[in-house]
């Protein structure tokens, strides 16, 4: 072999190896982030996305700047982080199927327990807003949060995130830890369905996942 040729060889054995390199480094990338949790966006904040809602809808009945009907005004900050905001207030942080101040809106405009009373039903979107708001932890002030509202938006981040869980064949699968059952943990995967599996049928470290976020020792 000629100079000139072992010279090209080795150019397109270099370029080879490096498209190699790049190519394994794209994998290696992609596998990490298929095994890290995938957190969704930003809570919801109550004085910038859910007030303006009720800004358009609630307020000649309930604000301090118009009439505060049965003593509940939406702009009273203080008031709605403790008394409203509470595990059994109208709304309750990370249950809005329990909140009853969504599911009065949520009601036939022609029923009697139904808000805004005399008023137009929410669309679609802002109920879809507030229920979100309310399941991530109805934090009030986003940039301020309380030690109470932080330790609801964590917990909401551990309900919404999809963890890594591996069997004992090595199959890794990405599901929301859902609860434990006894010497089990349920598990929902992205289309919605849920399973509760052993932990004789999981790898260690996804058994230790599992016992440290359903605070189990």
């Amino acid at each position: 072999m000629c100079a000139c040729s072992r010279r090209r060889w080795s150019l397109r054995h270099k370029l080879g190896l490096w498209w190699y390199i790049l190519n394994m480094n794209r994998l290696l990338i992609r596998i990490l982030l298929s095994l890290t949790p995938a957190f969704g966006v930003s809570a919801l904040d109550y004085q910038n996305d859910i007030l303006p809602i009720l800004k358009d809808h609630c307020w000649k009945c309930h604000s301090t700047e118009e009439e505060a009907k049965g003593d509940l005004a939406f702009d009273d900050l203080k008031a709605m982080a403790e008394i409203h905001v509470a595990d059994i207030g109208m709304i309750r942080p990370g249950s809005p199927e329990k909140s009853d101040f969504l599911a009065r809106m949520k009601l036939d405009e022609e029923e009697e327990d139904f808000m805004p009373k005399n008023g137009k039903a929410l669309r679609p979107s802002e109920l879809t807003k507030i229920e979100q708001w309310i399941r991530d932890g109805a934090v009030i002030d986003a940039k301020n949060p309380t030690a109470a509202e932080t330790a609801r938006l964590d917990a909401a981040k551990v309900s919404e995130a999809f963890w890594p869980w591996t069997n004992l064949q090595g199959t890794v699968i990405q599901a929301k830890f859902s609860g434990l059952a006894g010497e089990a943990v349920k598990i929902t995967l992205k289309d919605g369905r849920t399973f509760t599996v052993p932990f004789e049928k999981l790898k260690p470290e996804s058994v230790a996942q599992a016992k440290k976020l359903g605070g189990a020792p």
